[in-house]
């Protein structure tokens, strides 16, 4: 009677599948938000530069 309940439950086929694709989630996701602190460290230097430079001719 129960078998149609620990049947799925005690399937692990496709298993790895699923955790691969956990695993790429959380690397791109780890990926996009480092990507973006470097993006805006590079703008802020970028604007320090810029403002030094007009300052320098100032």
């Amino acid at each position: 009677m129960w078998d149609f309940v620990r049947k799925p439950l005690a399937d692990t086929t496709g298993a790895t599948a699923i955790e691969y694709g956990l695993l790429i989630g959380v690397i791109a996701m780890t990926m996009f938000f480092g990507m973006s602190a470097f993006v805006n460290s590079l703008f802020t230097m970028y604007n320090t530069i810029d403002a030094n430079i007009t300052k320098a001719h100032k």
